[in-house]
């Protein structure tokens, strides 16, 4: 929205979000999530503090600052320490082994689904109002209750495949079939119907407003 509408006053935004769901290992995630300030921090506060230009510790040590440096950033709450935290706990633990010829014989669909359950299940804590409050999130997100059903909400669940589909398709050659002007005026329609019928008459404000 904000590229689009950029460009309607004579402006070229950089793309600042590459479709981080389809990415394949963290990594590739931080070079397609908020590409403008993952870029800020690299300038700024990793490569400041020595980047990998010393031996593996100082790496990994500068990489895991970065990350939780980048949490606090968004604010100072436990929760977002938290969410830094893990992410760079994750960048620990497979910064070697996206390298790896063992990785990278993985069907690439089984590591997008793996960072993208990582990214999402990390972002309860960044969304979260406290840690508790994040937590009783998760524990209902894999709770099963007497019925034998998990309480996510199906609706949620089938819209959060659709944009994931939706992304993959358009890194894939059936990117050609978005562009077609039906499919195009189709999509448009059901995201208005759907915003029709779950959007309540709260105000929320754009959550970028708040950092």
């Amino acid at each position: 929205m904000a590229r689009g509408i950029a460009k309607f006053m004579g402006f070229e935004l950089m793309i600042n979000f590459n479709n981080p769901y389809t990415a394949t290992g963290l990594r590739d995630f931080w070079q397609r999530w908020h590409i403008s300030l993952s870029t800020w921090f690299k300038d700024y506060v990793y490569i400041p503090l020595g980047g990998s230009r010393k031996n593996k510790f100082h790496t990994y040590k500068n990489m895991m600052l970065t990350m939780i440096i980048s949490g606090f950033w968004h604010g100072a709450a436990w929760t977002f320490l938290i969410w830094g935290t893990l992410h760079a706990v994750g960048r620990a633990l497979t910064m070697e082994l996206e390298e790896k010829n063992f990785y990278q014989r993985i069907p690439r669909l089984a590591k997008q689904i793996f960072i993208f359950a990582f990214a999402c299940l990390t972002w309860v804590y960044f969304r979260g109002r406290s840690v508790t409050e994040a937590n009783g999130i998760l524990a209902r997100i894999f709770r099963w209750d007497t019925a034998g059903r998990m309480e996510i909400p199906v609706v949620m669940f089938i819209m959060i495949g659709i944009i994931w589909i939706y992304e993959l398709m358009f890194n894939s050659s059936s990117r050609k079939i978005l562009e077609l002007a039906p499919v195009r005026i189709g999509l448009a329609l059901v995201m208005l119907v759907y915003i029709a019928f779950f959007a309540t008459a709260a105000h929320n404000q754009f959550i970028y407003f708040q950092f």
